[in-house]
């Protein structure tokens, strides 16, 4: 029974270590329950100890989802990259519209070297940068 207690306050460690980076409304809740379920199991009542502590690790893992989930705002504006025009996508890679390929691959490569995701940059505008390449290099073959 003493290794069910020591298995189960780790587990609830271990849970707590891995959330501490995200900040869930209630953690404490989540910590106290799993340690109240390892109490529980320890003085004898093993199915209600690992209902409360099943519970509370599920609250550790899920409890952030559930969290964002009934307070989420409105959607974010849509970004897609098939939205962008011709001259927005000029404007995007800092190019004049009637730039021809080799100022385009330039000015695309410039632009990945300090926004790739892989460099610190964002997924999203690295994204609407090569939506913007390919439609200007589209254009120059149609």
């Amino acid at each position: 029974m003493p290794l069910l207690l020591v298995l189960l306050a780790g587990l609830g460690l271990w849970f707590w270590l891995g959330k501490r980076r995200k900040k869930i409304p209630a953690l404490w809740l989540g910590i106290g329950g799993t340690l109240a379920g390892a109490v529980l199991v320890a003085k004898g009542m093993p199915v209600v100890g690992a209902l409360v502590a099943t519970g509370s690790g599920l609250w550790l893992r899920y409890g952030e989802m559930l969290m964002r989930g009934r307070s989420a705002g409105p959607p974010p504006p849509s970004t897609s990259p098939a939205e962008i025009d011709r001259a927005q996508a000029a404007e995007l890679l800092g190019v004049a519209p009637d730039a021809d390929r080799e100022e385009i691959l330039a000015a695309y490569r410039r632009l990945m070297a300090r926004n790739h995701p892989d460099a610190g940059g964002s997924a999203g505008l690295a994204a609407r940068i090569n939506a913007a390449r390919d439609l200007l290099l589209k254009s120059k073959h149609n």
